[in-house]
């Protein structure tokens, strides 16, 4: 998901191999903590002031409510809202669904604040509305990773943060931002998978020791409209700035992979799984898409992995 944060970033990259040639090295880049860094550089620091009203406003709202102010080496800064930011708002919300067992309904985007580090993370407020509570308002907020790709894929995004927004006295959750790619099932890393074979799944059905599949139906598509948002995520991967004239999609046909020992009808709420899915944009272009979602067992955490193919 390329936004105006990125493009400052790859900016800052080109003046930072400028100045090196005269510059002594620069300091080595501390692991992402999730939100708190330290800023510092022999030629160029921030103002003592706006660093500790910045690093305070952090504190307070782990990254979600911050004034602009200008970082030398990057931060989290204000930024303006897209319709990219509106997908992984939809992600992260979904996700937070699953791990509470909820059902709250995207509404709109209220706030982004965005980091340039290892990609970019986005700090999400949102408001959503709690559809068994008389459709009440829900302040909710969200911070995912649009995370460099590694395993072929297209598009990797990582949920970091879950979490009903805190108001008054009341204490934020609070779990663990870094995510756990060790907690993960092997099975489910490294090279993304080629798509099936015309014959891969029954033959896969008839053999006890092979993965599971599970074709969705009908009836499943239109109980979990979260595929849809699935669907959008992996177009948006191949054609960002089509994605106002190819909505509304139409998934065809989902199948699903796991080695999580369930019913059938509960594959498709595996936590570790692979979608093999087939959809149409409302332009007609026939698509398919393969989603590897796995989980870390840190709640508010999950990492999806997309390829597209247009025109298959």
């Amino acid at each position: 998901m390329y936004d105006v944060m990125l493009d400052e970033a790859k900016l800052w990259l080109d003046e930072l191999k400028v100045e090196s040639s005269s510059s002594p090295p620069a300091p080595a880049v501390k692991e992402d903590s999730g939100y708190d860094y330290e800023y510092s550089s022999a030629d160029d620091e921030m103002d003592p002031v706006e660093e500790a009203k910045y690093r305070q406003q952090v504190r307070d709202s782990d990254g979600f409510d911050v004034d602009f102010c200008y970082h030398p080496f990057g931060g989290i800064m204000p930024c303006g809202c897209n319709d990219s930011d509106t997908l992984l708002a939809k992600l992260g919300l979904h996700c937070y669904n699953i791990d509470k067992g909820t059902n709250l309904q995207f509404r709109s985007v209220e706030k982004v604040n965005a980091e340039a580090i290892s990609f970019v993370n986005y700090y999400i407020t949102l408001e959503a509305v709690d559809p068994d509570n008389n459709h009440s308002p829900v302040a909710f907020q969200t911070c995912v990773w649009d995370s460099a790709t590694e395993n072929k894929e297209r598009l990797r995004l990582i949920t970091k943060q879950c979490r009903i927004k805190p108001s008054g006295n009341t204490e934020a959750e609070r779990f663990p931002w870094l995510w756990d790619r060790d907690a993960v099932d092997k099975f489910y890393t490294g090279r993304m998978p080629n798509w099936l074979q015309d014959d891969d799944d029954d033959d896969a059905l008839t053999e006890l020791n092979k993965l599971q599949f599970h074709e969705v139906k009908d009836s499943e598509l239109q109980d979990n409209e979260w595929l849809n948002l699935y669907a959008e995520i992996a177009l948006s991967s191949e054609r960002p700035s089509y994605m106002e004239t190819d909505l509304p999609l139409e998934v065809k046909k989902v199948v699903v992979r796991t080695k999580e020992d369930v019913e059938r009808s509960m594959k498709l709420k595996s936590s570790n799984v692979i979608f093999y899915m087939s959809f149409k944009t409302h332009r007609g272009l026939e698509c398919k898409a393969i989603i590897r979602q796995t989980r870390d067992g840190i709640q508010g955490h999950m990492c999806l992995e997309v390829t597209c193919m247009l025109g298959k």
